[in-house]
């Protein structure tokens, strides 16, 4: 290739065309390209395993789930409690507070509310304190877009009654009435939680062999897909 100096420079002319800075740029441009393509390629690799290894199952602390409770509880919960012929009761609960247990067992709730009490037919007491403990499962529905209380173990339900006769008439039966409507009563409404809705949704869609179930790990709650009965005895 002919070299023409410029006179009194000393500096090179290129013939018409080739430009030095536009060969440098071009290099450069060249090689950011390069780096951004590879970047992203790895960038959608790990989103993509990442994807595949999650799909299956979600983890919850106690303190994120019982944050999923106070927004997916409707309180107060009024329920008429129907222990005949000796009371209705009326029950307003608050919001119930859940405690995760070691692996494997139970959730732990607590349920703080209010009962008053119509006993033969005439109202004996205004609103008595009551508080509920125990231990339970969970379980989705996805009818009702909900998850429930499920195997309910009571360790204690009390009102505080001060007449010693109706405590021995009505204990049992509020408790037996209680477990009634605590396994009927949406812990968590899925309408109100879409958080978790959409988590639920997607666990269902990527297995709709398994069924949603709740487990507690490491404590945390594991929320997971497992093979469903039907499989199971198919196999």
């Amino acid at each position: 290739m002919l070299k023409h100096v410029l006179p009194g420079t000393g500096c090179q002319k290129l013939p018409a065309g080739q430009m030095p800075w536009l060969q440098t740029g071009g290099r450069q441009l060249s090689g950011q390209i390069r780096f951004w393509v590879v970047s992203f390629s790895c960038g959608l690799l790990v989103l993509l395993l990442g994807g595949c290894a999650g799909n299956d199952r979600e983890t919850y602390s106690q303190q994120s789930f019982q944050k999923m409770v106070d927004a997916g509880f409707l309180s107060p919960q009024i329920r008429s409690l129907d222990m005949l012929p000796v009371m209705m009761v009326q029950l307003y609960l608050e919001t119930p507070q859940i405690f995760i247990q070691g692996d494997g067992k139970p959730l732990m709730f607590h349920i703080n509310g209010k009962v008053d009490a119509d006993v033969f037919g005439g109202m004996v007491t205004e609103k008595l304190p009551v508080q509920v403990t125990g231990f339970t499962q969970l379980k989705y529905s996805t009818e009702d877009q909900a998850i429930y209380f499920d195997q309910i173990d009571f360790m204690e339900a009390r009102i505080d009654l001060e007449v010693a006769l109706f405590k021995t008439m009505i204990v049992d039966s509020f408790q037996k009435a209680l477990l009634k409507e605590l396994a009927a009563m949406p812990l968590i409404s899925l309408e109100r939680t879409p958080e978790l809705a959409a988590t639920l949704e997607a666990l269902s869609r990527n297995n709709e062999e398994g069924d949603i179930r709740f487990d507690t790990r490491d404590g945390s709650l594991v929320v997971e897909v497992v093979p469903n009965k039907k499989e199971n005895n198919s196999g």
